[in-house]
């Protein structure tokens, strides 16, 4: 009876273990508690989430895939995240790389219910604004089937930006210079083909069931013998 509940209470354990360690996401904060927190303007304070490397994976219709999530927080002097900021914006736009490419050739969706508008109606997808969301939102960048040249696994193929364009459902607009703030950042895209984690993975599988089928066909004739 005693070892019927050794696994159940050693994963209670465990899982209050994981909660104690694992930070809590930031609340939101208004404009007001953002500038005092801060020590300056809430419109100066505004932070996007720092770059990261996008890879986007072909996809069973040949088309490359790879969803990114976007952040906008108040930021204090010590680069501390003080709060989510609600109802921001972002504009965001993918800039191609690698010779050949264009800028038509990737599309930004939204994901998860995500609101997503075109800048331009000449230019639909890219690039667009995301949100308005509160914290954090999710995308998915949509690549052409021909990103990569033939023989090519994988490439650096675009950068892209991500610049504030509201906060707290209104511009940046800095009160004592009149002008309008623009936190940005960029992150590097890579598109490859085919996945190659999932080819050694599926390699390594494959022999392992290989081993195992032979080890049993040998054992039967020694059965047989």
């Amino acid at each position: 009876m005693f070892r019927s509940f050794r696994i159940p209470a050693f994963a209670a354990a465990l899982g209050a273990a994981f909660l104690a360690v694992t930070p809590a996401a930031a609340a939101p904060i208004s404009a007001s508690d953002c500038a005092t927190q801060s020590g300056t303007l809430a419109v100066r304070a505004v932070a996007v989430s720092p770059g990261t490397t996008i890879t986007l994976f072909q996809t069973w219709d040949g088309t490359f895939q790879g969803q990114g999530t976007v952040e906008v927080y108040c930021r204090a002097a010590n680069y501390a995240n003080l709060g989510e900021i609600q109802d921001a914006e972002v504009k965001m736009t993918i800039s191609p790389t690698a010779p050949g490419l264009t800028a038509s050739m990737f599309q930004i969706s939204g994901v998860n219910g995500v609101g997503i508008t075109n800048v331009s109606p000449s230019t639909p997808g890219n690039p667009v604004l995301i949100g308005p969301f509160t914290g954090s939102a999710s995308f998915l960048i949509t690549g052409q089937n021909t990103l990569l040249a033939p023989g090519i696994s994988a490439e650096d193929v675009a950068v892209d930006f991500q610049v504030v364009t509201e906060a707290w459902g209104e511009p940046l607009k800095d009160p004592l210079t009149g002008g309008i703030r623009q936190p940005g950042n960029f992150g590097d895209i890579v598109a490859q083909t085919p996945e190659l984690d999932s080819l050694a993975l599926f390699g390594t599988g494959a022999m392992g069931i290989f081993g195992y089928g032979l080890t049993r066909l040998r054992a039967a004739r020694r059965r047989e013998s």
